[in-house]
């Protein structure tokens, strides 16, 4: 497979940009291929595609880091060399979410629509939910039974399915995206066509602050997501392995 030979596990744990820039080109070319070939089809096909092509090099890294577990006796240095396979998560994640916002914006509308359409709904429906129950007491508690739900899902889709996790974190890289995209969209549209230094800093401006606030939001809840991941995956390969 061609991806897989881009670039090896140990050589991808050390070089975090290496991964990011990757989550760049296998997000393009996902989209790239959707819209080319699937046509009006492709409804978050391209999720799918992303899985693929990232599932062979993060396979490997969990094999990596299981083997790690028989050279520590301690805890905490053990997951201090762990720190690597989470910061080659955050950086594929990066490259996601990255890439991702910038077709939202600037593919024409009706392919956005099309292409996002699950994920354009499920923020609808969140920030639905959350309007309507800004004073209710059982808000927080609803926000938590979720994200509890993803991490529980995202180490039994690992343990599984090896890096099946990755089908969760690019789901939530593609709505982050899809609200970072749609935000910059509207601040660009009140921007009158006619100065483009203007309408250039309105794109930078919206995208710096858009992809800051969100991420900023999200950075616990998505990084509880890796660790469990990783961890599922860890402990997969070790009851294959018998140990």
């Amino acid at each position: 497979m061609v991806f897989e030979a881009l670039i090896s596990a140990k050589r991808a744990e050390r070089h975090p940009l290496l991964i990011f820039l990757l989550g760049i080109l296998y997000s393009s070319l996902a989209i790239i291929f959707v819209i080319s070939v699937f046509d009006k089809y492709f409804k978050s096909l391209f999720i799918s595609m992303m899985v693929f092509a990232s599932i062979p090099l993060f396979h490997k890294i969990i094999i990596i880091e299981e083997k790690k577990e028989k050279f520590f006796d301690k805890e905490m240095p053990l997951i201090k060399e762990h720190e690597k396979a989470i910061k080659a998560f955050i950086a594929l994640f990066l490259g996601f979410v990255v890439s991702l916002t910038l077709w939202f914006t600037f593919l024409p509308e009706t392919t956005v629509l099309d292409l996002f359409s699950s994920q354009i709904q499920e923020i609808e429906l969140i920030q639905s939910s959350i309007t309507g129950k800004v004073i209710a007491p059982d808000i927080f508690s609803m926000l938590i039974t979720h994200n509890l739900k993803v991490v529980l899902f995202s180490f039994l889709f690992s343990f599984f399915f090896g890096a099946g996790a990755l089908f969760i974190f690019s789901w939530n890289a593609s709505l982050i995206a899809t609200a970072v995209g749609s935000y910059i969209r509207q601040t660009v549209s009140l921007v009158s066509p006619d100065s483009s230094l203007l309408l250039f800093s309105s794109y930078l401006g919206s995208f710096g602050y858009g992809l800051l606030a969100y991420l900023f939001h999200g950075i616990f809840e998505i990084t509880s997501y890796f660790f469990a991941g990783l961890a599922g995956g860890i402990i997969g390969v070790a009851v294959i392995r018998h140990d």
